[in-house]
């Protein structure tokens, strides 16, 4: 067995990971797997909004078949499920925020990336912004991981609520989510010290009310001023709740719950269609994002399987692939790599103007989120301080 220390209390802890065991070591009767040639499943597990709404549509491109069991943002819980119940048995791909190859790579958990494996045929024509950030490789420049998505996280809200311009172009400070009377006890925030911390820490720097280095990555007496901040505001009846899964954040929008409230952006889609119309939008923000971006990961068990190991480079280039990227910021608002790809994918397959438009509007709106600071950093130096003090938020 390999030997990891890890610096997270929540990373040992809960339920979730019983439920994501089962649900992937059985696919049910009449799975689709059936009726494909042996070795064309691939499995993976991570964030539910990497994965394809409808993966059929990957089946008739390239062959495969996805097995996902997918998992919430909470790094806690995704750490746990790979190490301490050894995922690696049951499946092949792991997607989660860049940074978790700081720690999983080095001690044996995600294999090395084979840049020059012969299925990886998108690798070289892929951005060097996206292949060689820091969020795929470790510290030592060791590249794990191949690009899926990225965007810079805020909140979404209701324009006419906030009295902001209903086009959303306007940009709006954290401040009203965490301090405004128009918007006193309609918000939620995040449960999440990675998410809802970072942002607090990076809104009370930008403001100069704390001196804080690196807010994705806090000291343990900085982030106390940071949570001192936060119970003083859970106090006041600025939050109307605290959530954890994407489909609460869907639920709280679409339910008209609250008004303002921290969340991923394609929560704002589904509430949308739910709504029937662009009630909700997506926030610019004064100052700056929870800039993040996800890698497609493969288990050292995975290359030792070896027998179905081109499918799951097959699987990892389709991730770079045109149809995966014009899917994804259709269905999720995701830029990604190759998004000049994806405008071919839809031009070529008959797309209407309005989608194709949408997938460039995609593109320019991540790159003018990237033009302001704040990046995520999940596998945080001070994660078990940032986490410890959070917890007193958590429990005010």
């Amino acid at each position: 067995m390999r030997d990891i220390k890890l610096t997270r209390r929540d990373a040992v802890k809960g339920a979730a990971a019983t439920v994501a065991v089962a649900a992937a070591a059985s696919f049910g009767p009449g799975a689709q797997q059936a009726a494909l040639a042996a070795g064309a499943v691939v499995t993976g597990y991570g964030v539910t909004t990497s994965q394809l709404k409808d993966w059929d549509i990957m089946t008739k491109t390239i062959g495969l078949e996805m097995k996902w069991t997918g998992t919430n943002a909470d790094i806690g819980t995704y750490m746990r499920d790979v190490i301490s119940n050894d995922l690696g048995e049951t499946h092949d791909i792991f997607i989660f925020d860049g940074g978790t190859e700081d720690i999983l790579g080095p001690q044996g958990y995600y294999s090395v990336l084979q840049e020059d494996h012969p299925e990886l045929t998108l690798w070289d024509r892929t951005s060097d912004d996206w292949k060689r950030t820091d969020l795929l490789k470790d510290r030592d420049g060791v590249q794990y991981g191949v690009p899926v998505i990225g965007n810079g996280d805020s909140f979404g809200y209701f324009p006419d609520k906030i009295g902001a311009s209903a086009d959303g172009m306007d940009e709006i400070s954290f401040e009203m989510l965490y301090e405004s009377e128009v918007t006193r006890g309609r918000c939620s925030t995040d449960q999440s010290w990675l998410l809802s911390g970072s942002e607090m820490a990076h809104y009370l720097k930008h403001h100069g009310r704390v001196e804080i280095e690196d807010a994705t990555d806090v000291t343990g007496p900085e982030m106390r001023q940071v949570a001192d901040f936060a119970i003083e505001r859970k106090k006041a009846g600025q939050f109307r709740t605290l959530h954890t899964a994407f489909e609460e954040q869907v639920q709280l929008l679409a339910n008209r719950e609250v008004d303002i409230i921290n969340c991923w952006e394609p929560a704002t889609k589904n509430a949308n269609l739910e709504l029937g119309a662009e009630l909700v939008k997506y926030a610019f923000t004064v100052e700056g994002y929870y800039k993040w971006g996800h890698g497609a990961y493969c288990h050292v068990k995975a290359v030792e399987r070896a027998d179905n190991l081109d499918n799951v480079y097959k699987m990892l280039n389709y991730y770079m692939s045109g149809e995966y990227r014009a899917y994804q910021a259709e269905q999720r608002g995701y830029a990604g790599p190759n998004m000049d790809l994806g405008i071919e994918y839809a031009t070529a397959n008959g797309w209407d103007e309005s989608q194709i438009a949408n997938l460039a509007w995609t593109e320019k709106k991540v790159n003018k989120k990237f033009e302001k600071p704040f990046f995520g950093k999940p596998a945080a130096i001070h994660a078990s301080e940032m986490e410890e003090e959070w917890q007193r938020f958590l429990n005010a």
